[in-house]
């Protein structure tokens, strides 16, 4: 009976902390925002597929994302007709819910009280809930719901050697890579890992092994397989994602910090083709392996580079600061290591290692989102062991101690909860100025321009109308077609803008100033070029921006 009632408290316990982070994220996805970068895409491919588009941005197949994101976000958009809940929805969901997956994964690695201190810390972490809102993706939540799923199963794998517990992993695993195709690598992590356990263990020549093997693999073959069929019937290749090549090329000019470059790498005419270099079908003759090929020097180099800048990333003052580290180190040697401590632990580190593999490319904050939870997770088993040694240190120092242990017990554990409590509050306070601090960024760094300019026209422009813009969210918020707007001088880009029926042009003053200054006499309105007819104009924080409509 006091076993039941010691559950229900632990239960109740984690219900309120999840219920405080669907408040939490409630509030921050309530703030003015706009779709930006990556996200419209999500948005724009779940909208076409689910009213019969096809998987489809700009009438081109898509094969840069997965499609389980856009799916999930595009249905509530779907039924909404509001770009901003499509994604925010299961942001606030999913970036509450994943808090059980974690929750019962440590809780078999350090118990119900350091489990606790876990979600609670990682439920106000602004890593995984203010800044998400800003990456612009929004696909966060999302993968890292099914990865830590994926985690607790393969943790009950690992205990109690349950074969279904390797098939729940892998469908898990599966549908991350559905979420996000980097969810691949996962697989292989977890892969090795469980070799090297069984290896361990003098387990690798039996049945059961097999067995646990052959599940873990054909659950994550049989969730992934359509996608990857799909990819394969649209290129002829077989490959987990078209964005390996291009997303390399892209690297450099995020290490050159150099926008033009990025430009002149997404957004030129392949001049086979004449297609915007991102929708591409030569994207698909250079493979990651070739890259490497034609200059290892350059690709370790870049390795290199990209290690350092991870490094600045994530241990910055708006993530995870140094001072962090210290709890950690210290949740790692809490307590000696046997057997079943090294394989807990190797559990966590083999499902940080795998953010590694953006080394290659380049560095943004939200590719190394799951291994924030990883890292929350150390800390609190840190934190819980520094309130530990000041309660026994206070407890020794204080000159009223009895001198009967029993006596001492309830005072020590209130020295620990205070001591707990103290470091606790410590953290969210500072938690609490860097939520403030990376929200008033965010809104300052939105192009609220863009978002005006599409409900221009959609009030304005025809139902049938078609609008190339460098931003899909102009077109998202304008319910209208898209044309990527492309690199190139002038008469080719109207061009290119009759050619795929584009009745509008929206550009920007960074665009044109900063990207394209050969195309910057487009910021004259009052004397544009004679095709084309000047209607809207809006100012943001960014500059202004101009909708023209292109005369036949």
């Amino acid at each position: 009976m006091k076993a039941e009632t010691s559950l229900r408290r632990e239960y109740l316990w984690l219900l309120l902390v999840v219920v405080g982070a669907l408040i939490l994220r409630t509030g921050l996805a309530s703030m003015d925002r706009v779709v930006r970068w990556d996200e419209p895409d999500y948005l724009s491919l779940g909208r076409n597929l689910l009213t019969g588009k096809g998987y489809t941005v700009s009438g081109v197949s898509e094969l840069h994302y997965t499609p389980l994101v856009p799916i999930l976000v595009g249905s509530i958009y779907v039924l909404t007709g509001d770009p901003e809940l499509g994604s925010a929805f299961w942001y606030v969901l999913l970036g509450a819910l994943v808090l059980v997956p974690i929750y019962f994964t440590v809780r078999r690695l350090y118990g119900s009280r350091i489990a606790l201190l876990a979600i609670v810390l990682l439920a106000i972490f602004p890593g995984l809930s203010s800044a998400v809102l800003y990456w612009g993706t929004m696909t966060e939540p999302v993968f890292i719901f099914w990865l830590f799923c994926g985690l607790w199963a393969l943790s009950v794998a690992l205990d109690d050697g349950k074969v279904w517990a390797y098939a729940l992993g892998g469908i898990c695993i599966g549908l991350a890579y559905l979420s996000r195709p980097e969810g691949l690598v996962w697989l292989g992590s977890f892969l090795v890992l469980f070799l090297l356990v069984w290896i361990g263990r003098r387990q690798l020549w039996r049945w059961r092994t097999l067995a646990s093997l052959v599940a873990y693999l054909v659950a994550f073959a049989l969730v992934a397989a359509p996608y990857v069929l799909f990819v394969h019937s649209e290129t002829g290749k077989w490959m987990a994602t078209g964005k390996l090549s291009i997303t390399y090329d892209i690297g450099e000019a995020v290490l050159e910090d150099d926008p033009v470059l990025y430009d002149k790498v997404t957004a030129s005419l392949d001049s086979e083709t004449g297609e915007v270099l991102w929708w591409s079908s030569n994207r698909f003759e250079r493979s990651i392996l070739d890259v490497l090929l034609e200059d290892p020097r350059g690709f370790l180099v870049r390795m290199w580079r990209n290690l350092k800048w991870m490094k600045a990333v994530i241990f910055s003052s708006r993530i995870f600061p140094m001072f962090l580290l210290a709890p950690v180190v210290l949740g790692w040697f809490r307590e000696p290591w046997n057997r079943r401590r090294l394989e807990r632990e190797a559990l966590l580190w083999f499902s940080a290692l795998p953010v590694l593999s953006f080394l290659p490319f380049h560095v943004e904050v939200r590719f190394f989102s799951p291994v924030f939870p990883v890292l929350v997770i150390w800390a609190a088993a840190g934190l819980w062991g520094a309130a530990s040694w000041l309660a026994e240190t206070l407890g020794h120092w204080r000159l009223d101690a009895a001198p009967d242990p029993d006596e001492k017990r309830w005072p020590l554990a209130r020295w620990h909860t205070l001591a707990l409590t103290v470091l606790v509050v410590g953290l969210a306070g500072y938690w609490g100025v860097i939520h403030v601090r990376t929200v008033q960024q965010g809104v300052a760094d939105m192009a609220f321009a863009h978002e005006a300019a599409g409900r221009w026209l959609r009030e304005n422009a025809p139902a049938d109308a078609r609008i190339m813009t460098r931003d899909l969210a102009v077109a998202l918020y304008a319910e209208r077609g898209f044309v990527p707007s492309p690199r190139a001088e002038y008469d080719a880009y109207l061009d290119y803008a009759r050619r795929k029926g584009a009745a509008y042009l929206v550009v920007d003053e960074h665009e044109l100033r900063v990207l394209r200054p050969h195309l910057a006499f487009l910021l004259n309105d009052t004397n544009p070029p004679p095709e084309l007819l000047p209607l809207f104009a809006a100012v943001d924080g960014r500059g202004r921006t101009i909708v023209y409509q292109i005369k036949n």
